[in-house]
């Protein structure tokens, strides 16, 4: 059976020799492994930069239940891609987006509200010129809020943030962070799009991906070079 709906790309590899499979985010069936045939030779209709990561498109798939890995019979590019093509820290951001969904989504899982929080997050990378600092760390923060364990907005005054419990209190447990980086996390929540120092930056990446992994997304050994580089402009 072949169905209709939009895809984000996440990342495809190598196949065989001219086939490959691509992991895609849909906005019906969650995420996905499909199989595109002949898609490396030099006469296929779909081409491999559709597959680049956070491309957003229009898919004609197969859906049997039964089966792990889908066929995509048609492949459309829904936007340009202007800024994320020429803008290499953007280009940096998208890999770190990527490879971040890749180790939180659940396979098949479908989530429409998610989903259209990507869509929309990757249409505003495509028309920003310049990206704002803080764009990896509002985007996990963000998307903590999806995934039901955004940090609450009460008591932001106390001197812990427990990275466990999501809540601020006066009293310090083995997850709590305490002192300016707390207080700096505090302003990330309460403020939109505070400045920081480069190194703050990344201590406040280092606490969200703490914060992940104490509820159950492994973020542990991202490839995060490339996002530590790009904060640093």
């Amino acid at each position: 059976m072949i169905e209709s709906t939009k895809g984000i790309t996440l990342h495809y590899y190598k196949y065989s020799e001219n086939s490959v499979i691509s992991k895609i985010f849909t906005e019906q069936f969650g995420i996905q492994s499909y199989l595109i045939k002949g898609i490396r030779s030099k006469n296929s209709k779909i081409k491999l930069n559709l597959l680049q990561p956070l491309t957003l498109v229009q898919l004609e798939v197969s859906n049997k239940k039964k089966n792990n890995l889908q066929f995509i019979k048609e492949i459309k590019n829904c936007l340009p891609l202007g800024e994320i093509m020429k803008n290499i820290n953007i280009r940096f951001v998208t890999l770190f987006m990527s490879e971040v969904l890749l180790k939180i989504l659940t396979e098949k899982e479908k989530d429409k509200n998610l989903f259209n929080y990507i869509w929309g997050t990757v249409i505003k990378m495509n028309t920003d010129e310049k990206l704002n600092r803080n764009f990896p760390i509002n985007f996990l923060l963000n998307l903590s809020k999806y995934l039901g364990f955004y940090p609450s907005k009460e008591n932001t005054s106390f001197k812990f943030f427990n990275l466990e419990s999501g809540e601020f209190s006066n009293t310090k447990e083995y997850h709590s962070v305490g002192g300016e980086l707390k207080n700096d996390f505090s302003k990330l929540i309460l403020i939109e799009n505070p400045k920081f120092y480069y190194k703050r930056r990344m201590e406040i990446l280092e606490l969200l991906i703490s914060y992940f992994n104490l509820h159950h997304y492994n973020l542990k050994n991202l490839k995060s070079h490339e996002i530590i580089e790009s904060l640093r402009k």
